[in-house]
């Protein structure tokens, strides 16, 4: 009887992480950075940068640079240098090209 127990309590904890996708609080299995870095690349070695917003997968911002040698690196969205790239990267996408008038 106490084996049937342990059993169903095992089968329902496994139940429980494969559906929840995490085994606790700061632990999730959809993120898709395990390790960032906070080391500066300078933009000219960039080919993409792929801005990942919080989500209910994924608790955190993720930000990933694809640079010119087909690396791909995670990187902290909380070093100064970082949030200066994403300011210009969000500014340059709402600069509208303004049409020429004729005077």
């Amino acid at each position: 009887m106490k084996t049937q127990v342990m059993l169903l309590l095992l089968a329902i904890v496994v139940t429980f992480v494969a559906v929840e996708g995490s085994l606790g609080p700061g632990i999730e299995s959809k993120c898709k950075c395990i390790r960032t870095t906070s080391a500066f690349i300078h933009p000219r070695k960039y080919q993409h940068v792929d801005i990942f917003p919080q989500s209910t997968l994924c608790r955190r911002v993720e930000i990933i640079i694809r640079l010119i040698n087909k690396r791909v690196v995670c990187i902290n969205p909380e070093t100064a240098w970082v949030k200066k790239v994403v300011s210009i990267i969000t500014e340059s996408k709402r600069i509208v090209p303004s049409e020429e008038t004729s005077t």
